[in-house]
């Protein structure tokens, strides 16, 4: 996964917390269904998908 996206993501994560009600039981618990998400068959998909619309966005600005 693309660097920035994973600091945007985490941001986004911070400011949740922070702001947005979210708690840091909540965020840690999306953290670890991420990590153990990456290690499924679905995984590819997601990261091929990811990588298509990240490419979409880099070429429009």
């Amino acid at each position: 996964m693309h660097f920035p996206l994973m600091l945007a993501l985490a941001v986004g994560a911070f400011f949740l917390c922070r702001k947005g009600g979210t708690k840091i039981s909540h965020a840690v618990i999306c953290a670890a269904f991420g990590f153990y998400f990456a290690d499924t068959a679905a995984a590819p998909s997601l990261h091929s998908a990811v990588n298509s619309v990240m490419g979409m966005l880099s070429q429009l600005g």
